[in-house]
């Protein structure tokens, strides 16, 4: 059996759906909901948290609200406000987080949608300690050379396009794979074929936020891919001299022949 395994990168691309706005029961519609949905918000705010100093310092602690409208259309947000405030330094680095976050609109039955929700990010110390922990460093740095403006950029405006970082500096996308592809065994047995697509963010700091699933796969194969995309290193790209944030896609296409053997066949990008 030949496993045929093809990567490719593109540039990001934001599907959309037409919805109306008027107001209904929560059992009419599905609110807005960011990328990777509440375990992909705990991952974010483990990553790109940075707790106030002062705050910290204080043990000052405590819960944001943030109400919002998310487009109907684009899933860009809109008319922030604070509901619930903590500190003016809290509530600013929770107004930070929120605007690096991308929305899928809000879905709807019949012709009906809401276009607000809220987002409640908790400030403990303890939880921001074991989050240090797990990531293994202190704060995310801004340095001067970082764009914080949260505006994300297509490939062709950039004058440096994010790239792959291995730990093996020989190392390239075929070898990589054939050091970690774990092949699915439901994908393998039940002989699933198709495409694996996903959206991401390459943050000005090398790290991908903002994981979105395009286009799943049975047995086992889309929780491999998401997986293997986690496992990659990146550098950022890089606009008039700063890095930025670069939207960005990865596909793997899982195909199964009667040959023995086992093949890599990543695309160019």
């Amino acid at each position: 059996m030949r496993f045929l395994i093809a990567i490719i990168l593109f540039s990001f691309t934001v599907s959309i759906c037409a919805q109306n706005t008027k107001k209904v029961t929560k059992e009419e519609s599905l609110p807005a909901e960011n990328y990777g949905g509440k375990v992909g918000l705990k991952q974010f705010l483990m990553q790109e948290m940075n707790y106030p100093k002062e705050a910290l310092k204080n043990k000052i602690e405590g819960t944001v609200e943030l109400n919002f409208k998310v487009d109907y259309i684009t899933g860009k947000t809109s008319e922030l406000k604070v509901l619930q405030a903590v500190s003016p330094e809290i509530d600013a680095e929770a107004i930070r987080l929120q605007h690096l976050l991308l929305f899928e609109p809000a879905k709807y039955l019949g012709d009906k949608t809401v276009p607000f929700r809220s987002l409640k990010i908790k400030f403990s110390v303890s939880t921001y300690k074991r989050y240090c922990k797990k990531r293994g460093y202190d704060k995310v740095i801004y340095a001067a050379d970082m764009d914080t403006s949260a505006v994300i950029f297509s490939t062709n405006k950039l004058d440096k396009k994010p790239r792959m970082v291995f730990a093996d500096s020989l190392d390239n996308i075929s070898t990589f794979l054939t050091k970690n592809l774990n092949y699915p065994e439901g994908t393998r047995s039940l002989s699933i074929k198709g495409k694996v697509k996903v959206s991401f963010v390459v943050e000005p700091t090398g790290r991908i936020t903002n994981i979105k699933l395009i286009n799943g796969l049975g047995g086992g194969a889309t929780n491999e891919t998401f997986r293997l995309l986690k496992l990659i290193k990146w550098t950022p790209g890089v606009i008039n001299g700063v890095c930025c944030r670069v939207a960005q896609t990865f596909e793997v296409s899982y195909t199964l022949s009667d040959d023995s053997g086992m093949g890599v066949l990543p695309s160019r990008f």
